[in-house]
């Protein structure tokens, strides 16, 4: 009498991974989740991914200084101070977590810049760019709010800049110049309000935005930058025979590659300028030439050449309303950028404004 064939399903797993599947049944979620398609023709530059791996550095050496951190004015000078000097490869950690805050907006904007210019924001990515948009706006609350941590004299006056810009906004600037400080000045009460916002609440928004981001990616794929998202049957069926190239292994290789020279570059770039520490906070004591972090200066800059304090204000206000919202006012199905002058050339024409306005605010 002839046994019956076992089937795949009878077959008991093997090793760790077999072992995990039966105990979990993840085994198809994980399968699902490394299969993403990714056009022959998609040049990436690895931005997304490097920012995410910035964001997992910062998660990490930001619960390590927290460790020794007081989020009070009177204990958070003196902790950073301990931090610095006294806890082993404490100087360390708190430099790579300051090079990586910077870091970490630049591959934010250079991502979504690589977005705009590749035009991968069109149809049917639209709620990827919105999404993108809000991973940004939390990654600026980021460095906002980090900054005034230490509680040194250009943390806080940079601090005091920050929010009197805020609170210039028509209609809701003092109700937002009050939110921020938690008064009419900057206090003790700013300092709690800054650190549970950047210990507490922006990472929670920032890791419910990246697990949508990455399953809205995951169900559309990435955009090739030759042609658009077929809308006719005719365009599906070409884009069903388009050349792709494997996320799994060829694409997470890459990306780990990009991981790991990022990483030399941070800890080079920690152990050449370590993070300083100025004088402890002095509210009675302005210091000369008080200015915003970089990614800030072109729009401080932008307030002092405009002499009507509205229209100053305003301008990056619609300008960041206009961003948002481009995908829906852009609806044409072209995406080459010799087919698209009009947006690269107004975009490259604001990107290099921003950039010669953050020069002169740097060396002025």
């Amino acid at each position: 009498m002839s046994a019956t064939p076992k089937t795949a399903n009878d077959v008991a797993p093997r090793g760790a991974l077999g072992w995990l599947d039966e105990h979990t049944r993840l085994g198809p979620v994980i399968s699902a989740s490394l299969h993403v398609r990714v056009p022959r023709t998609a040049n990436t530059m690895y931005f997304g991914g490097i920012a995410l791996f910035l964001f997992v550095i910062q998660a990490t050496t930001g619960t390590l200084l927290s460790l020794y951190f007081k989020g009070t004015p009177e204990a958070a000078y003196k902790s950073v101070q301990f931090i610095t000097s006294e806890v082993n490869f404490g100087w360390l950690i708190r430099s790579i977590h300051h090079w990586g805050a910077d870091l970490m907006i630049l591959f934010v904007v250079l991502h979504l810049l690589r977005i705009f210019f590749q035009a991968a924001y069109k149809y049917p990515r639209q709620m990827v760019w919105l999404v993108g948009m809000l991973l940004l706006m939390v990654t600026l609350g980021f460095g906002f709010t980090g900054y005034l941590l230490p509680w040194d004299q250009r943390a806080y006056w940079a601090t005091v800049v920050g929010t009197e810009i805020a609170g210039s906004v028509p209609v809701i600037g003092e109700t937002l110049l009050m939110l921020l400080r938690g008064g009419t000045d900057v206090t003790g009460d700013t300092m709690s309000r800054f650190f549970g916002i950047h210990v507490l609440v922006l990472p929670i928004s920032l890791a419910a935005l990246l697990g949508l981001h990455m399953l809205l990616v995951h169900q559309l794929g990435l955009a090739s930058p030759k042609r658009p998202e077929p809308r006719t049957p005719e365009g599906k069926a070409a884009l069903a025979n388009e050349p792709v190239r494997p996320f799994f292994p060829n694409y997470i290789v890459d990306e780990l590659v990009a991981w790991y020279i990022l990483l030399a570059v941070l800890v080079v770039l920690a152990s050449i300028f370590p993070a300083g520490l100025e004088d402890p906070a002095n509210p009675l004591q302005t210091p000369q030439h008080v200015k915003p972090e970089w990614y800030f200066l072109g729009v401080y800059q932008l307030l002092k050449l405009i002499p009507i304090k509205v229209i100053g204000i305003m301008t990056p206000i619609v300008a960041v309303g206009l961003l948002v919202f481009w995908p829906f006012l852009d609806r044409s199905p072209e995406v080459l950028a010799r087919r698209r002058k009009l947006a690269v050339g107004g975009a490259t024409l604001v990107l290099a404004s921003l950039v010669a306005l953050t020069v002169f605010g740097y060396v002025s």
